[in-house]
């Protein structure tokens, strides 16, 4: 059947078409039809299992966002292939709305706007238009958006083009290599390239093994079906497109090399160029092979014995960046990183007070699941309405729930939490007697920022300095592959943050990710503490803490920096 075909990829193919419906329904002026499409997009996108496992227990009614209507059209594309309603409207609408609507300035009206009056369907099209100076002559848009869309578009392409979060397709990419392991052909197998160092966003997926029996291993990888298309099938290498959208490469080497084919997999350009420079000053000589010195054969089977052999101590994947790692290796001084294990609980997440999907119950439950020692439910203050920010009123029969709950002797502590709007000027959006009885404060920046670097500093700072703030959220602001960063002076805010003794936070959403690893590492300079978080708006984004982990981890922390860690929450937070 066809949809034997699509197991990994059709809630993102699904969450996409009822995103494009709402867009297309938005140009139509169906205002209800569009919301319709754009809560079920964003349900659907939400999943942790596949739509396919409903369809066949017939309960796609469970989705939220689903009625009658609707679940036709998702057996429709399950069973043939593609939404008929859909099909009609992208005849009349030839747009790519899923490229367009991820520049920044641009949402489904003006996207309209601009089809209706240059015809613009793509990328292309608007690069056209903004280098022939079309843009600005359209009403509402004007010489500054012009400008600011040809930037929108530059950093788009910089950035996020081709490149998927790690976050979104991590637990798919564990399928794929787990099923490809129980095939039972590959003596040895191992995920590889950016996808091994954890980094932010992923452009391909690249898989180490070797085996005994490669010719009948290939043949059984080439039989999978999520694989939608073979690029190339060699001997030692083939790469194919998957179902997911992204290309994977398998490399099948002689077992004797695993060992330097992963380390040359792993790293990154520049820092396989410093340990082949190490190698050189040796008189040796270092390839996805081994290391050699003349013909000889010294190290090839393990990195550890690679690392060993060059003097330097082993370098966890993830700092394998060309950082400083290698010359802390050559020191033996490289960082206990944290642990994934020592994160107990988050820092960050949403319910269905304000813009998540989940209840309170359904995310405490969830962390319980977890095995978390703490979770954190910090809902947005009144300002930010678009996400239906909470009063003060509202604040404090949340907090009251909450101590209901830890009245009960649970092994999980919620804290009360506040994702709190920084206003223009520094100030913050709720009462400082409110303030103090949260356990978390999470000073936020969503609105009114432009690129004045000595406003933007000086309203953190502000901020940091009143007293109330537990950490500071999703510093830079940015949006991968959308939205750049704000234009932040951030060793004033680090040193601000240390002096205040106020903590920097690592937010795993894939969209987010930030801190960035660099600045992660350029913050624990400042021995300020951070805090992790998965800024879940409902229960199956909690594993997004995960990814902030990852973060921490390449930015160099060990878990005295990080307050989710036991020791570290004990201390904060007594308990």
């Amino acid at each position: 059947m066809w949809f034997l075909t699509i197991i990994f990829m059709i809630n993102s193919e699904l969450s996409s078409i009822f995103e494009d419906l709402a867009d297309m329904e938005d140009i139509e002026e169906n205002h209800w039809e569009s919301i319709a499409y754009r809560k079920v997009a964003k349900s659907i996108s939400m999943l942790t299992g596949d739509v396919l496992d409903l369809y066949h227990e017939k309960k796609l009614r469970n989705i939220e966002g689903v009625g009658s209507a609707i679940e036709k059209k998702i057996i429709e594309y399950i069973e043939t292939g593609k939404i008929s309603k859909y099909e009609i409207l992208k005849e009349k609408y030839n747009i790519d709305f899923q490229s367009l609507r991820k520049i920044q300035g641009l949402g489904p009206k003006r996207i309209a706007l601009l089809h209706l009056t240059l015809g613009i369907k793509n990328l292309d099209d608007l690069g056209a238009a903004i280098d022939s100076d079309r843009i600005s002559k359209v009403p509402g848009f004007g010489t500054k958006s012009q400008e600011a869309l040809k930037k929108a578009i530059e950093f788009y392409k910089s950035t996020g083009a081709g490149r998927i979060p790690l976050a979104t397709c991590y637990d798919d990419i564990q399928k794929f290599f787990d099923k490809i392991n129980s095939g039972g052909k590959f003596t040895e197998l191992q995920i590889a390239g950016s996808a091994r160092r954890m980094k932010d966003t992923v452009g391909d997926i690249d898989i180490l093994s070797s085996s005994t029996i490669p010719e009948e291993a290939a043949k059984y990888f080439l039989g999978l079906e999520e694989i939608k298309h073979v690029i190339a099938s060699g001997d030692t290498k083939i790469s194919v497109i998957l179902s997911l959208g992204l290309n994977c490469d398998l490399r099948i080497i002689d077992h004797k090399s695993f060992g330097a084919g992963l380390q040359y997999f792993t790293g990154s350009k520049e820092h396989n160029i410093r340990l082949r420079d190490i190698a050189i000053s040796k008189g040796m000589k270092l390839n996805e092979y081994g290391l050699f010195k003349g013909e000889k054969v010294i190290a090839s089977e393990t990195e550890h014995g690679i690392y060993k052999e060059l003097g330097l101590q082993w370098v966890p994947p993830e700092l394998r960046e060309n950082m400083g790692e290698v010359e802390a290796a050559l020191e033996n001084s490289l960082p206990e990183l944290v642990d994934y294990d020592l994160i107990r609980g988050d820092f960050h997440t949403h319910t269905d007070a304000t813009d998540g999907h989940s209840t309170f119950r359904q995310m405490v439950d969830a962390a319980i699941k977890l095995d978390y020692k703490f979770i954190a439910i910090t809902e947005h203050s009144k300002s930010l309405k678009i996400a239906h920010g909470l009063d003060e009123k509202k604040f404090m029969a949340r907090n009251r729930e909450i101590e209901k709950f830890n009245e009960k002797k649970s092994s999980l502590r919620v804290l009360k939490g506040v994702e709190l709007e920084i206003l223009k000027d520094g100030s913050l959006d709720l009462s400082k007697g409110l303030l103090q009885e949260m356990d978390v404060v999470i000073g936020a920046i969503h609105q009114s920022v432009n690129d004045d670097i000595r406003n933007n500093t000086t309203r953190f700072v502000r901020a940091i300095e009143s007293g109330l703030l537990t950490t500071i959220a999703h510093p830079t602001g940015r949006l991968l592959g959308t939205r750049e960063p704000y234009h932040i002076d951030f060793d004033t805010v680090f040193q601000a943050c240390k002096d205040n003794n106020v903590a920097v936070e690592i937010n795993g959403f894939p969209t987010r990710s930030d801190l960035p690893y660099d600045l992660v590492k350029k913050a624990k300079s400042y021995k300020v503490n951070f805090t992790l978080g998965s800024d879940a708006h409902g229960t199956e984004q909690l594993k997004y803490l995960r990814f902030a982990t990852a973060i921490a981890r390449r930015g160099w922390l060990e878990s005295k920096d990080v307050l989710n860690a036991d020791l570290q929450f004990s201390k904060k937070f007594g308990k």
